[in-house]
């Protein structure tokens, strides 16, 4: 029902595409009818009922877009865009209240307009039925009103920047009322009373195959700006990534997410494929720990940041992406990916200077050893650089690092974890010097919880109090704009005392035949266009 609220350290399996074109057929007339078959990542849901987070623990809830629509999407910026509203205002005095202004056009496959009551219906659900997370999510929302047809007012306890995520998937009032919400929409998403599709997105479900694949059909009643290219859309769920070529050169596929590192480069020469590759929502960062189970050498901030100079994160990029991506760049934020508008590279002095690292060590008193190690405060700098190895690329960073510090004069004794172990144990008690792994991130993320003085995921004990008043102020600001300057206000204080290092963004990627036009992929929505595709020859 809501996308990313929370961030947690991710274990990065299969990754999702970020970016494509269709080729240079865009300006063609598209075709329509067909069906396009697209391979999906992830387990299929146990239900398609959108409410409970058990219908989809496999997190490919994305497709529910395309059927239910929610009132925002997230842009190829990674910043929010109206989906079936046409705008939102706000007060910036008590009382707090949101303006949701619904699309007029916007209507359900039966012809019923959505309206606010279909919202104040979706946010009842919600409270009385989802998980608490999401229910936490709506605790700001002190009422709901409809003060006509299309218009929702909506009245906040405190300012919440995660606003824009208050109404995900839409439900239908008119279909839903006097239902048992927890038994309905098991294999299909319809009237309960006549068990026709319904659905207010350019594609309804015409049926789950279970063990296979979902099978969407194009809404003929579609209020956007046309209904869907393609008569069906086929979701078929794969547990891992494998190499597609065989099933896109047979037709069997027509869109393949993930695409293993060791066949890119064949995936990329086969004629009439195409493989995209972008910068994923997972971004992989050194966790450094300030608490008492620490070297205590890192609660100086010039030890720290003679870490960040003695790494040659660049280096890192190309021999890990190099070969996929060449164009992938280091990330310089601790708080916005690289695509996203509100990004600034507050971390672009952190350039590879071991000269400048051994300096900043002499600086912080530290007395180099025989062997080239330092020692601070009379214990030699040693650190241990603790991972889980569930990502194939750590097994490569942790030596590269281990390599480019020692000539900053720096130790690092690399720890390999279970991922039980390392995500239940060490980093909750905080028993490493420097951890590596990753987060993910969402546009109204709140970042108070892992960097802010006592957060519930602050495993580097890092706590510095005007930090974190930004973090904390930033969660409360509606405006997106000027909450970007204030989280980009924490993310010059986070560069300056050093609690993490951000390394880069996982790349994805995806493959395609090129007889599939209009193509376009988001990471955190690989379906966000998909009424846009089309095939240019006979399916």
């Amino acid at each position: 029902m809501a996308r990313g609220i929370a961030l947690t350290a991710a274990i990065v399996g299969a990754l999702l595409a970020v970016s494509g074109s269709g080729g240079a057929a865009a300006q063609q007339t598209p075709k329509r009818g067909g069906t396009l078959v697209f391979r999906a990542l992830g387990p299929e849901p146990a239900c398609l009922n959108v409410l409970p987070m058990s219908c989809n623990q496999g997190g490919q809830a994305y497709w529910s877009e395309k059927v239910l629509p929610t009132a925002f999407d997230v842009g190829p910026d990674f910043t929010y865009e109206e989906s079936l509203v046409s705008r939102v205002d706000f007060t910036r005095k008590r009382p707090f209240t949101l303006t949701y202004h619904i699309r007029p056009e916007a209507r359900w496959s039966d012809g019923v307009p959505v309206t606010a009551q279909d919202f104040i219906f979706t946010l009842r659900a919600i409270r009385r039925h989802a998980t608490p997370e999401f229910r936490d999510l709506h605790a700001p929302i002190r009422s709901a009103r409809a003060v006509d047809p299309k218009t929702l007012q909506v009245v906040l306890r405190p300012r919440s920047a995660s606003w824009h995520d208050f109404f995900g998937n839409i439900l239908p009032a008119h279909v839903l009322r006097g239902s048992d919400l927890t038994r309905v929409w098991g294999d299909r998403i319809d009237d309960p009373r006549t068990g026709r599709p319904i659905g207010s997105g350019p594609f309804l479900v015409e049926r789950l195959e279970r063990g296979r694949q979902l099978v969407l059909r194009r809404n003929p009643r579609y209020w956007g700006p046309h209904p869907a290219y393609v008569e069906r859309l086929v979701v078929r769920f794969a547990q891992s990534a494998t190499d597609p070529s065989e099933e896109l050169g047979s037709g069997e596929l027509d869109v393949a997410m993930g695409v293993p590192p060791s066949v890119v480069g064949a995936v990329r020469r086969q004629p009439g494929m195409r493989l995209v590759t972008g910068a994923a929502v997972n971004f992989e960062q050194l966790a450094v720990q300030l608490g008492p189970n620490a070297h205590p050498a890192l609660r100086n901030k010039l030890v720290r940041r003679a870490l960040a100079y003695g790494i040659d994160r660049p280096a890192l990029v190309r021999q890990t992406w190099g070969e996929i991506d060449p164009s992938h760049r280091v990330l310089n934020s601790a708080v916005y990916l690289t695509q996203s508008r509100y990004y600034e590279p507050n971390w672009g002095a952190y350039r590879y200077r071991p000269a400048e690292a051994r300096r900043l060590l002499e600086q912080a008193g530290c007395r180099t050893g025989a062997d080239g190690i330092f020692s601070c405060g009379g214990e030699r700098l040693s650190l241990r650089f603790v991972t889980s190895p569930v990502v194939s690329s750590r097994a490569q960073v942790l030596p590269m690092i281990q390599a480019q510090l020692r000539a900053a004069g720096v130790e690092v004794v690399p720890v390999f974890a279970a991922p039980g172990t390392f995500f239940g144990q060490i980093l909750p008690q905080g028993a490493f010097d420097v951890a590596l792994f990753s987060w993910g991130s969402a546009p109204a993320a709140s970042w108070a919880g892992i960097y802010g003085c006592g957060g519930v995921d602050n495993y580097t004990r890092y706590c510095q109090r005007l930090v974190t008043a930004h973090l904390n102020q930033a969660d409360r600001i509606l405006d997106d704009r000027r909450r970007g300057s204030v989280l980009n206000r924490a993310d010059r204080g986070l560069a300056s005392d050093v609690p993490t290092i951000p390394l880069f963004q996982f790349v994805a990627t995806a493959a395609y035949d090129t007889s599939v036009r209009g193509f376009r992929f988001l990471p955190w929505n690989p379906l966000w266009n998909a009424e846009n595709w089309w095939l240019a020859r006979s399916h």
